[in-house]
């Protein structure tokens, strides 16, 4: 099983000033030291990668890109491949977030995003979760089908060193709710579950244990605890609260060793 926590901070597009970004960075990377165990993954805007790759340097955090083109080159304007963001500073990127797919991002354009970030060498946070809740059950088939769709054809990450993939479950019914509102901890033990198998049987047990599945859903130093402990999760993904320093110190706080 995953030894380590990931606690990721995307800051979507929070942050819009290089010196903003550079303030949160710089922070950040005083601070690392104080959480063992944790491994710390910052999403910044792509234009910002570079201020904040450079404030960061050789420490431990490391950095990510939100999105990539499925596309290595060529006339396709406006894109961002993940050879342009690996060579900004980037080893992760975020594939399949709900915002993207609200946007119109399709299930085979996040399994090509995948294979482009794998092409690239990167890492990849991919990211699932079902629109509503369904007392019924029917939202795990939507779980399994992004799951499988984009990963087809992915080979299983390699034993030992650096994480290949992991998983953010982000239920898009449970963003911008309280605590007391969002997903509960046995209700997210039961989706991890559920996710664990299906990597299974998509990848093999080996490689499936290997994979950290991380929560991303109003989550705050209030719930954190409970979901990390009762929930089976490997950390978090953050939004909002990661750019703030203070909410996002609680998280790490409660994911160190």
């Amino acid at each position: 099983m995953v030894k380590k926590y990931i606690v990721a901070g995307n800051w979507k597009l929070y942050i819009e000033r290089a010196e903003e970004a550079k303030k949160i960075a710089a922070v950040l990377k005083r601070k690392v030291k104080l959480f063992p165990g944790v491994d710390m993954v910052l999403f910044p805007p792509a234009p910002l990668l570079p201020a904040v790759a450079q404030v960061l340097g050789k420490t431990s955090v490391a950095l990510g890109a939100q999105t990539i083109s499925v596309f290595s080159g060529g006339a396709h304007t406006g894109d961002v491949s993940g050879a342009v963001v690996k060579d900004l500073g980037a080893s992760w990127v975020l594939v399949g977030h709900s915002e993207r797919r609200a946007a119109g991002e399709t299930n085979d354009m996040v399994c090509a995003q995948v294979r482009a970030a794998k092409n690239a060498g990167l890492h990849v946070m991919l990211c699932v979760g079902e629109k509503e809740k369904d007392h019924g059950g029917a939202h795990f088939s939507d779980i399994a089908l992004q799951l499988s769709s984009a990963l087809n054809g992915f080979s299983n990450p390699p034993a030992g060193g650096r994480t290949r993939i992991a998983i953010a479950y982000e239920p898009v019914w449970a963003i911008g709710k309280t605590a007391a509102e969002a997903m509960q901890p046995g209700e997210l033990e039961e989706m991890v579950i559920f996710i664990r198998k299906t990597l299974t049987d998509i990848l093999d047990r080996t490689a499936a244990l290997r994979v950290p599945i991380l929560y991303g859903g109003s989550v705050d130093g209030s719930n954190a605890r409970q979901l990390l402990r009762e929930g089976g999760v490997s950390g978090f993904l953050v939004g909002r609260a990661s750019t703030d320093i203070d909410a996002f110190t609680e998280i790490l706080n409660v994911c160190k060793k």
